[in-house]
C-alpha cells in the first residue's frame, strides 16, 4: 500500500487484536485500526508496539509494526525481522519455528529456498529475515 505524498505518522501503544488484513492497537485509551497488506503474525495482545502509518482515503494504512518489548519482531514493507525459536526439521527444505512469546505455542513452518540452513538444535534462537508468499513463510536471510 502506497502512501504517495501523505505525511507519515508514528504512534506507540498496546497491541490488541489482529484480523485477516487489519491490526488494532490501543493508544492512550483509544483503539486504532490499521489496514495491512497481509496477515500479521507473531504479535500477542498486550505487546508494546510502535506503528508507522499514513492516512489514505480516511483509513489508517500500516507501513511498519515493531514490538518494543521482548524478543525482536518487526514488519515493514513486506519483510519480517524476527528472533525465532527453531523447533525441528520437517524435511530438507522446511522447518518448524515459534515466534510467539506466550505460553501457548503455535508452530509455524519456514520454507528454505536459497542456501541450506546449517544444522540447528531444537530450542535454539535464530534471528532471521523472511517474507510471506501465498500465506507461507519463506526464509530470506539468517542474521544470527
Amino acid at each position: 500500500m502506497e502512501c504517495g505524498d501523505q505525511h507519515l505518522l508514528y504512534v506507540e501503544g498496546m497491541f490488541v487484536h489482529k484480523g485477516e488484513y487489519t491490526v488494532e492497537v490501543q493508544v492512550k485509551g483509544e483503539t486504532l485500526s490499521f489496514l495491512t497488506q497481509e496477515e500479521i503474525i507473531g504479535f500477542c495482545a498486550g505487546d508494546e508496539v510502535g506503528v508507522a502509518f499514513c492516512e489514505k482515503e480516511g483509513k489508517n494504512v500500516l507501513l511498519s509494526l515493531e514490538r518494543l518489548d521482548g524478543p525482536p519482531l518487526s514488519y515493514a514493507d513486506g519483510e519480517w525481522f524476527a528472533e525465532i525459536i527453531f523447533i525441528d526439521w520437517m524435511d530438507e527444505r522446511t522447518f518448524l519455528f515459534d515466534l510467539y512469546r506466550s505460553p501457548y505455542r503455535d508452530h509455524e513452518k519456514m520454507i528454505v529456498e536459497g542456501e541450506p540452513v546449517p544444522k540447528r538444535q531444537s530450542g535454539e534462537n535464530m534471528t532471521v529475515i523472511f517474507v510471506r508468499k501465498d500465506g507461507k513463510n519463506v526464509l530470506k536471510k539468517i542474521i544470527s
